[in-house]
């Protein structure tokens, strides 16, 4: 019953600060490991984690996978840090493609919370710079092609936008910023 889950299993014992599963795949971010986890949940008695990697800053905060599954976009809370893009298609050689940070604030302090594959592109909370959209469709080359600055403030630091979420019906986009409160945006991909 929803109210009383059963314990079926448990992977390697670190923390995890956010899983995102696909397909009997789960991409662990384990932010003070400073990589995400590829663990095979095919049986759920016994997850195996087939392999790590290292992001940018060490700092893995989530991890989101393309439709496909052949792409990995992660995040580093950290200030100054990147949208990273991984070429997964084989877990034994995986390898960084490209990253992408806004140019207009690089080197402010500005942080990248979550990141989210939808239809081709990223949506992206960037705390005090708001929502960035960014083409992933080559995730060789993350190319920046929408944004909305939620938070007027200073740059840098976790106040501001804390999440996207591109995934509803109607296409809609709900951002929410700490200091400013609720946006409902309908991109133009």
């Amino acid at each position: 019953t929803p109210g009383q889950p059963v314990y079926v299993g448990a992977a390697d014992a670190r923390y995890s600060h956010d899983v995102m599963v696909a397909d009997d795949i789960a991409y662990s971010s384990d932010i003070g490991s400073g990589f995400f986890s590829v663990i095979d949940v095919s049986d759920k008695t016994n997850p195996e984690t087939l392999v790590t990697q290292n992001t940018t800053m060490n700092f893995t905060h989530n991890a989101w996978i393309s439709d496909d599954g052949n792409y990995a976009f992660t995040t580093d809370e950290r200030g100054n840090a990147y949208v990273d893009a991984y070429d997964i298609t084989d877990f034994s050689d995986m390898k960084r493609i490209d990253q992408y940070q806004p140019l207009e604030t690089a080197g402010r302090g500005v942080v990248p919370h979550n990141t989210h594959y939808y239809d081709g592109y990223l949506v992206t909370s960037w705390y005090t710079d708001g929502v960035v959209i960014t083409d992933a469709s080559r995730p060789d080359n993350l190319v920046k092609v929408g944004a909305y600055d939620t938070f007027s403030g200073p740059d840098g630091g976790t106040r501001g936008c804390w999440g996207a979420y591109p995934y509803l019906p109607s296409g809609l986009v709900l951002a929410n910023d700490r200091v400013t409160g609720l946006y409902v945006f309908r991109p133009n991909y």
